[in-house]
């Protein structure tokens, strides 16, 4: 048959069989059998199964006189004014310790108050029809409530009625039901009062009558002070629907034996950052875990929250009973602790929003209840809608600013690739090399687009510099530049070069013979030596026509006499035509005889220009000679001529595009013998050439002839490249992007100051537009329902008011005045009518709620947000009678949040907020939770090395076991151990909250007493023992939940026997649950937690260990075993945010070089910690918290948890938050290491930095970086970062004018 089945949590729990539910049952069909299977919460009824004992009891009927009016009269009166007699007395205040303690645990355990007066006691015999025999029943007749305090004398017991007497519920019920008698219940309670005091009498003479046939009725005049509670049966709740949607669901999943959860539905909610403030409704702050949780709430959906100590529970749950009452619901808050609820009502009240909230209890007056009534009106009637038009904008504005800067910073553009941010990292990591790449060319955009793998040219720009196009000798050898494209042409070039430099010195010669004939100076080219042999065959053409004196003198006037009319006007000669006849007569006298010259003109301008150049180069003055074999010489010199040509094409593209022909004779033959002799250079220009063309045709030809200017090495290349494509690339993105170009820290630095305080006011505007919103509804209900409200205010006026009464109003009204209720789930059936319905229902502590116990919560509601953590324990039965004892174990009764996790969605909180030990939350974390819970570390480990977690061994914790327990527990050493720490604390933190919490009953008691004893020592200690919030306790792991001080003193309560053995016997840890109560007892403490124990783990054996005696094994293990270095700050396994961060790197080198000590990735969960030593004790040395913008976990927060709450969460826990930004960090690196150094009030650097020193390894780098090793070296504080100009340059591009279009292309202007 199915069972309910419960997870396992150490135990297989109880399994509860029930039988197949039909559509059409009732609760009594099947809900109700199911739920009576799942296992009984709660002891005995001492209502109507009362006895009578001097433990369970003070018996005050024979009290003096004196002193019992007095108490009766509802003063307070001493125990030792009642009870004379020394033995009553004493027998009284054995029984007061224990009703204290017990009215104490159901009191702030369970939401109870279970101390009264019983005035009469009732005792008759009833059998029922189903019954084999009648039962002895004894019931009390009127029950008073009382106060049961300690006198300030620590010696002494005070009592005190605090309100009236009321007839037993419970015997009214049975004498209407069972008896079938008619009782009118308040008019009996009321003959009480007939006098100035209270007085029984009157009453019990109408009871007696009333009962008279009741057979075997007696009734008692008895004052018996006890503990009572008027347990509700389930049977009797109307609200109970078995057609209720999550109760349908439990039952399933008992049906089904097992049961997947269902998945929440996506609430559609834009992105944190991108929500309007408008529709956002915080009261108080929320993580993203606390936001995703409250968005499901917002949207309606059922969930159960995984709470584990110190990560919002509470906070969460104000948040969430404020966003659903904001949208109009009502809500109904339990928890069975007391002090939980307390929070929560407290947490509303510290917001003004206080009168939102009915606490629900049994002491509710009709008086306490028109007073809350009242205070609803007042609040809704005087609230004034929040002016927040201009802090919205502001909000969203830097809201936006902020969020586009980190944003723009990550954002990578698809058109290259990568983003600002690795543009910068990777230019940080090139400027730290040693050499450092230096090339200050930018590629053009159209260049950076068509380089689509660095890679591969990289290795062509390697391969160019290996092949020497960089190179001094390369540069240098004649053929550098040469055009030659395969290996034929080299060779054919080669050849040309050994032919000229083997034929021009002939022809040098030949030249030089025919100089010296002519009596000519040699031409100093090859050039002048083809105008010279020209000038010689010109002029042996003119020596066959003329004869050789022609030469003697010029021939102009021949010219002019011997040319056309039209020239001699073109060149402005006047010429008279005798002379010109005189003149023709002459010229023909110089012709040679035989000899026809048809233009005579013509070839007397060849003779003048033959004797103008034959004068440049002749010696002397006689006629010009040519000698003969000249036609000879002049096709030699043509044929070399054409080869010099050729070689002159060949050498254009080298430096200088050198013409051979017009160099010197010298050089030229110089030049030819290099060319010959340079064979090897040749043999690679071809492949040299190819790549360089190549490489220049891609548009970086400036490059390359920077990489030459510079002579550039193979090694290096590729990071000459990656520097300027990565500055290119910023440059472009910068310049097109308004949030990086025009952000600068000082900038960020106040914009992130106007967000916080922007977004605090948002928050803190929260509970005023929340009772705005209330007062909205007030008025629409009355304007909507006037008869309704008319009514209700006369309730409220004129009675009678109820919590009853109270369900019969208007629900609009009645929850625009009063939307969330509060209380233990306890009373709930009792205190509110089965018709009582919420929208919304928040359960608080839900996994030591007993499912039995949240059922009538559940059924009130339509909407349930369960908040727990499973790990802290199950729920606990409970008694009500100081001597009773559960009759089932703890473990046996399903938890509200086990239950209904089997159903509902899960969302889990992991930020632990509290001060905790780090190693502790590690090991809680790892051992309860996963590894999922987060914290931050606290300032003072690192600014003073004290430690929020003290263990401290006691070595003289030895003693004898006790005789019904298998161990030596509360030895003396112990005892007066935390006695001494107890008033340390008073004496030194009177303002810190403290509790001591042990796992042993016994030691607990001995604790107790001790400290009371003390008192009387210690009078000025006096008010830090007064009852009050958060006041000094002493308790049991097994009773640690909900309690949470500012200090927690753990006292574990066993120790070795007088030989030094240990028993491994260590009390509630060793027990089944004792897992959970050593969770909760460690997670106590806001602050501090000193623990004590008596054992050193040599003591133990592991092996003999179990439950949670085995986690305080190890936690003693650890910090007692362990090597005092190992006390230094936590360093990361291999996350080092150096390795990652070429600007942190650089930074933190700077820090250490002016003397700070600088911790990077600490803890895993801080970027960059700095601090100095102290000089004093006194000195504050506040250490600093530096968070990159490049992370990404800073990338993942949203503006709200990077910029004001992880800021103002530092900063509670000692720290002094500093934002580091890379943008900043990376223009001007020594201004962001001047600005900590003023931090930390460090002097500015006199030397250089030292190298950088990891202290982990290398985490594998996930951004873009230059191809080929590097080595990082720091630079000098006044060392600028080289990239520096030109990102400065292209933020003021942008600023001018320049934009991005989105695909990295810009307007306005080019880069």
């Amino acid at each position: 048959m199915p069972v309910w089945s419960r997870s396992s949590r150490g135990s297989a729990g109880k399994r509860t069989p029930v039988s197949e539910q039909n559509p059409g049952d009732s609760a009594s069909d099947f809900l109700l059998p199911w739920l009576a299977g799942l296992g009984q919460h709660a002891g005995t009824d001492t209502l109507l199964h009362f006895t009578v004992s001097a433990d369970n009891s003070i018996d005050l009927t024979h009290a003096h006189p004196s002193g019992l009016a007095q108490l009766l009269a509802g003063r307070r009166t001493r125990l030792s004014t009642l009870l004379r007699d020394a033995d009553h007395y004493r027998t009284a205040m054995r029984a007061a310790r224990l009703l204290r303690a017990k009215i104490y645990e159901l009191g702030s355990d369970r939401g109870l108050d279970v101390g009264y007066l019983a005035a009469g006691t009732a005792s008759w015999r009833y059998a029922s029809d189903e019954a084999v025999r009648p039962e002895s029943l004894t019931a009390p007749v009127l029950l008073t409530p009382v106060t049961l305090t300690v006198h300030a004398s620590q010696d002494d017991y005070e009592l005190q009625l605090t309100g009236k007497a009321e007839l037993n519920p419970a015997l009214v019920r049975h004498l209407e039901v069972q008896q079938g008698l008619d009782v009118d219940a308040d008019s009996l309670a009321k003959l009480a009062y007939g006098t100035a005091r209270f007085d029984p009498h009157p009453v019990l003479d109408r009871l007696r009558a009333l009962t008279d046939g009741v057979r075997g009725m007696n009734i008692e005049h008895r004052l018996l002070l006890s503990t009572f509670a008027d347990l509700p049966d389930l049977a009797g709740d109307a609200a109970l629907d078995p057609s209720h949607p999550i109760l349908r669901a439990l039952m399933d999943a008992a049906v089904n034996g097992s049961a997947e959860p269902a998945e929440a539905a996506d609430p559609g909610l834009p992105p944190l950052d991108d929500r309007s403030p408008a529709d956002e409704l915080l009261v108080l702050d929320a993580d993203q875990e606390q936001q995703d949780v409250l968005d499901l709430v917002a949207a309606g959906e059922s969930l159960v929250v995984s709470a584990p100590p110190g990560t919002g529970q509470t906070q969460t749950a104000i948040n969430a009973a404020a966003a659903l009452v904001n949208s109009g619901k009502s809500v109904l808050v339990v928890a069975e602790r007391r002090g939980t609820l307390n929070e929560f009502v407290s947490g509303l009240d510290a917001l003004n929003l206080g009168s939102l909230v009915l606490q629900v209890n049994a002491g509710l007056g009709e008086e306490a209840l028109r007073d809350r009534l009242v205070r609803a009106i007042v609040r809704n009637e005087k609230a004034s809608e929040p002016n927040l038009g201009n802090l919205h904008k502001v909000l969203q504005e830097s809201r936006h600013q902020l969020r586009d800067h980190v944003k723009s910073l990550h954002n990578v553009r698809q058109r290259w690739g990568c983003s600002p941010y690795q543009a910068m990292q990777s230019l940080a990591e090139l400027t730290s090399m040693t050499p450092a790449p230096a090339t200050t060319v930018r590629l053009k955009r159209s260049v950076l687009d068509s380089i689509t793998d660095r890679t591969e040219l990289t290795g062509r720009l390697r391969r160019a510099a290996e092949l020497g196009s960089f190179s001094r000798a390369a540069v240098s050898s004649p053929w550098f530049g040469a055009k030659l494209l395969n290996r034929k042409e080299t060779e054919a070039a080669h050849r040309l070069t050994e032919e000229l430099a083997e034929e021009l010195p002939q022809l040098r010669a030949r030249v030089q013979e025919v100089a010296e004939h002519s009596q000519i100076r040699l031409g100093e080219t090859f050039a002048q030596w083809g105008e010279q042999l020209e000038l010689l065959v010109a002029v042996r053409e003119s020596l066959d026509k003329f004869t050789p004196d022609i030469f003697d003198r010029p021939v102009t006037d021949l010219i002019s006499a011997t040319a056309s009319s039209s020239w001699r006007r073109e060149h402005g000669v006047d010429m008279s035509s005798m002379t010109r006849s005189r003149l023709r007569r002459v010229a023909k006298e110089y012709i040679r005889p035989g000899v026809h010259i048809s233009d005579l003109h013509t070839s007397l301008v060849q003779v003048q220009q033959q004797r103008v150049t034959w004068s440049r180069y002749a010696t002397t003055q006689r006629h010009p000679s040519v000698p003969t074999g000249l036609a000879d010489l002049n096709r030699t010199y043509l044929a070399v001529k054409e080869k010099l040509d050729t070689l002159t094409g060949i050498l254009a593209g080298t430096p200088g595009k050198p013409d051979l022909a017009a160099q010197s004779l010298d050089d030229l033959e110089k030049r030819l013998r290099a060319l010959a002799g340079d064979k090897e250079t040749l043999e690679t220009l071809p492949e040299r050439t190819l790549l360089v063309d190549e490489m220049r045709g891609q548009g970086l030809g400036e490059l390359l002839d920077d990489l030459e200017t510079r002579e550039v090495t193979p090694r290096q290349v590729g990071y000459e490249l990656e520097l300027a494509w990565w500055q290119s690339a910023l440059e472009a993105m910068i310049s097109g992007d308004d949030y990086l170009a025009m952000s600068d820290g000082d900038s960020l630095r106040r914009l992130e100051a106007e967000y916080r305080l922007a977004d605090n006011a948002h928050i803190a505007s929260g509970a005023a537009r929340l009772r705005w919103a209330l007062a909205g509804r007030w008025r629409q209900g009355i304007k909507d329902q006037p008869r309704e409200a008319d009514r209700l205010k006369e309730v409220i006026k004129s009675g009678p008011l109820t919590v009853d009464s109270l369900g019969s109003q208007s629900e609009a009204l009645v929850s625009s005045l009063l939307p969330v209720w509060a209380a233990s789930p306890l009373l709930l059936p009792m205190m509110l009518p089965g018709s009582r319905r919420f929208d919304a229902l928040i359960i608080l502590d839900a996994e030591s709620m007993s499912l039995q116990a949240a059922v009538p919560a559940i059924a009130r509601a339509g909407q349930v947000v369960a908040f727990g953590d499973g790990n802290l324990g199950g729920p606990r039965p409970f008694s009500i009678n100081v001597q009773g004892h559960p009759a089932e174990a703890a473990e046996d009764l399903p938890s509200a949040f086990e239950a209904l996790a089997r159903i509902l969605p899960g969302r889990a909180l992991s930020t632990v907020y509290r001060g905790t030990d780090k190693a502790l939350l590690k090991q809680l974390s790892d051992e309860f939770y996963g590894g999922r819970l987060s914290w931050v570390p606290r300032g003072d480990e690192v600014a003073t090395g004290e430690k929020p977690l003290t263990v401290e061994y006691l070595a003289d914790g030895t003693g004898m076991p006790s005789a019904d327990q298998e161990g030596v527990e509360s030895v003396s050493a112990e005892v007066n151990r935390v006695v001494d720490l107890v008033f340390e604390h008073v004496r030194r933190r009177p303002s810190q909250s403290l509790a001591v919490i042990t796992a042993s009953p016994r030691h607990a008691a001995r604790v107790g007493e001790a400290i009371r004893v003390q008192m009387a020592n210690f009078p000025w200690a006096s008010d830090f023992f007064a009852p009050g919030a958060e006041s000094f306790r002493v308790v049991t792991a097994d009773r640690a939940a909900g309690l949470v001080r500012d200090a927690v003193i753990f006292s574990l309560g066993f120790g070795r026997t007088p030989h030094g053995r240990a028993l491994h016997n260590f009390g509630l840890l060793s027990e089944p649950g004792g897992r959970g109560r050593f969770v909760n007892a460690m997670t106590r403490a806001r602050q501090r937690l000193h623990v004590l124990t008596c054992f050193q783990p040599s003591d133990l054996d592991e092996s003999r260990l179990g439950h949670g005696a085995l986690d305080f094994y190890r936690l003693i293990q650890r910090e007692l075993d362990a090597a005092p270095e190992a006390a230094a700050p936590l360093r990361p396994a291999g996350n080092s945010i150096m390795s990652d961060d070429p600007l942190v790197a650089d930074l933190v080198g700077r820090l250490r070089s002016r003397g700070a000590k600088v911790w990077d990735h600490y803890d895993g969960v801080i970027d960059i910690v700095a601090t100095v030593d102290r000089q004093t004790a006194s000195d504050p040395a506040v250490p600093m918290a530096i968070e990159s913008d490049g992370t990404a976990r800073y990338r993942s927060m949203s503006v709200r948890e990077r910029s004001r709450l992880r800021p103002q969460l530092l900063e509670r826990l000692g720290w002094r938050y500093m934002p580091l930004w890379t943008i900043e960090v990376f223009t001007d690196p020594a201004a962001c290491a001047g600005l900590v150094s003023r931090y930390l009030g460090l002097p500015a650097p006199a030397t250089q930095p030292e190298p950088i020193k990891e202290a982990a390894p290398a985490a594998v780098r996930n951004i873009v970086v230059p191809h080929g090793s590097t080595r990082i070296r720091p630079r000098a504080d006044n060392e600028p970062n080289p990239a520096i100009r030109a990102a400065a340059a292209a933020a003021a591009a942008a600023a001018a004018g320049g934009k991005d279009t989105g695909d990295g292309s810009t307007t306005g202007q080019k880069a």
